[in-house]
């Protein structure tokens, strides 16, 4: 390149142009025509260097190249040309004591990684640079300015300060030993490890020098251990990683692994450390907390928690089953929303004995489901505490008690039911009591007709008990009353109809005496006689009639005076079935005929 004056200066870069062009500041130094030659040299050397700057003068004006222009950031281009005073003003204090010792002296200036103050970007920093500062001498040999080469080290200062302190933290790090240290390579070879570190992996120091990492590392957790080294020792970023050492016994450890770059004196990453933190215990807490979480998501219980606003925050399966909300439904809600109007107040009270630590045991109550209805519940409630020990919230367990709330209910109907008919079984035995012993002669037979009749009526109840004790089938009477008999002296017939409670033991006591007499006095006394018992029923008229006739026995003398079978027959069966009977001792054998209108049976 060569200026208007001739003076050829070697570049083709921003600067070279600008002195070409006349575009900078000669006011001082004139153009570079009138320059002597120990100037136009310099600048000759200058340019097409790296990273060189000439201070020229007694004004030490400033020369420098493209190279070096960044070093002086926003400065550029304003400083070229300029005293350096004008643009060097919060180091020359530092800077102005070099220079004047190179022009006063001769002396060559040289310094590594030297620190200078600087506001180069409008903030205040501290840069390194390597310098050397040697005289431009005339043909005279008098000093008319300084050569100054420079080259910025700030950026590998800084990576070896960043370098030292990490460096430094590992070392305290090691010292404290409350976690396992290692040192390795990129390779994976175990360079170095402490005492923590060994006692983790269950091997001597000895043992593990030498070894990869992979060699101890569960085979499962390889892969992810490969891919973020690899990474590591492409960028230098750093990693955390839970994974799983096999220790020497074959069992497992967990530990969470934090891994960074060690870079050597030229920055370069070469090695890695490693502190292992043993977490088996946390991971052990966590599956015990995930068990947890499985048993609380999986519980018919209904279990939710709520925070000290009383706003829901978590809810389960069981709770959706309960109240009939989904989770996405409530969280987010006030717990109020499945309280009753009447009970407003219960959970205020419950909150601040929560706040209080004080665990709610079981009690019962109420809450309503989202479709309005009520449902008893056995509630529980116990404080929620966070990591610090704080309680922010509450859990609460509900446990459905409809089903033993109507157990509990039926339970008092029975025991009713049940005085109920221990009193109508008490008064029906002294009504038989008074009906035999009352105008017996003969004890023996009348406790030998007694307990005869008492079985009567507990063949009867029996029948009850299969059923609902509300009712029993009239064929099963029948054949219950003609089973103490021959089976081939019978004959019955009729379809299956329901007997009110109250007619079963009536009917049964009736067809007991009516066969009693039979085999007494009637046709069952001989070996031809027969019985028949016949019933028909109307299901629209609800009307039964049943006939119980005797044949081919004994002929049949009309008593007297009545006896027990015909006050049972002709009152009290007439009364319990609600219509009549008759009995007619016919002197071909006896008939027993009852019509009556079956009333449906009503639970007591």
């Amino acid at each position: 390149m060569q200026d208007e004056g001739g003076t050829k200066f070697w570049g083709q870069d921003a600067i070279c142009r600008m002195m070409e062009g006349g575009d900078w500041d000669d006011s001082i130094l004139g153009p570079p025509s009138t320059w002597p030659l120990c100037l136009r040299s310099a600048v000759d050397i200058m340019l097409p260097a790296m990273a060189q700057i000439v201070i020229w003068g007694p004004d030490l004006v400033a020369l420098y190249n493209e190279p070096y222009a960044p070093t002086i950031g926003q400065r550029h281009p304003k400083a070229f040309g300029r005293p350096a005073r004008e643009n060097w003003a919060e180091l020359w204090d530092d800077l102005e004591p070099l220079l004047r010792r190179v022009m006063e002296t001769g002396e060559t200036v040289a310094a590594k990684d030297r620190p200078f103050y600087i506001e180069r970007y409008g903030y205040p920093e501290t840069v390194y640079f390597d310098i050397s500062y040697s005289a431009i001498r005339d043909e005279y040999g008098a000093v008319r300015g300084v050569f100054c080469i420079v080259n910025e080290t700030t950026d590998r200062i800084r990576a070896d300060q960043a370098l030292q302190a990490s460096e430094e933290r590992l070392r305290a790090v090691i010292s404290q030993s409350a976690a396992g240290i290692g040192q390795g390579s990129l390779e994976g070879k175990i360079l170095h490890v402490n005492r923590r570190f060994c006692e983790i992996v269950g091997y001597d120091e000895g043992e593990l020098l030498g070894k990869n990492i992979a060699d101890i590392t569960y085979a499962d957790d390889v892969p992810e251990q490969t891919r973020l080294f690899s990474r590591l020792a492409a960028t230098g970023e750093s990693f955390d990683m839970e994974k799983r050492y096999v220790r020497q016994d074959g069992s497992l450890v967990w530990v969470n692994n934090t891994v960074s770059a060690l870079r050597n004196d030229q920055g370069k990453i070469h090695q890695v450390a490693v502190i292992s933190v043993e977490i088996t215990e946390r991971k052990q807490a966590q599956e015990t907390e995930r068990r947890l979480a499985s048993i609380i998501a999986s519980s018919n219980d209904a279990i939710l928690a709520i925070d000290l606003d009383m706003t829901i925050t978590a809810w389960n399966g069981g709770a959706e089953q309960l109240y009939g909300y989904t989770a996405e439904e409530i969280v987010g809600q006030s717990v109020l929303v499945l309280v009753p109007k009447d009970r407003r107040d219960e959970e205020p009270a419950l909150l601040e004995q929560i706040k209080a630590g004080s665990v709610i045991e079981a009690y019962e109550t109420r809450r309503r489901r989202k479709d309005g209805r009520l449902v008893d519940i056995l509630l529980s409630v116990s404080p929620v505490y966070d990591r610090a020990g704080k309680i922010i919230g509450a859990s609460k367990t509900a446990h459905d008690i409809s089903s033993k709330k109507e157990a509990d209910r039926l339970q008092a109907v029975l025991i009713g039911e049940l005085h109920h008919r221990v009193k109508n079984v008490f008064a029906t035995v002294m009504a038989i009591a008074r009906q035999t012993f009352a105008k017996a002669t003969d004890t023996q037979d009348a406790v030998a007709a007694f307990e005869a009749r008492l079985s009567a009526m507990a063949h009867a109840h029996d029948l009850l008990a299969e059923g609902d004790w509300q009712s029993a089938d009239l064929t099963a009477v029948v054949e219950q009353a003609a089973a103490p008999y021959p089976p081939e002296r019978f004959t019955i017939s009729g379809p299956s109809v329901l007997l009110p409670q109250k007619a079963v033991a009536t009917l049964s006591l009736a067809l007991h005496e009516l066969g009693t007499n039979a085999a007494k006095y009637g046709a069952l006394s001989v070996p031809t006689g027969r019985v028949s018992i016949v019933w028909t029923f109307n299901s629209e008229t609800s009307a039964l009639s049943l006939r119980w006739q005797e044949s081919h026995g004994p002929n049949v003398d009309i008593p007297t005076k009545k006896g027990f079978v015909s006050r049972l027959v002709e009152r009290l069966l007439a009364a319990e079935l609600n219509g009549t009977s008759t009995i007619v001792y016919d002197a071909a054998g006896v008939v027993c005929e009852i019509e009556a209108v079956l009333l449906p049976h009503v639970t007591r």
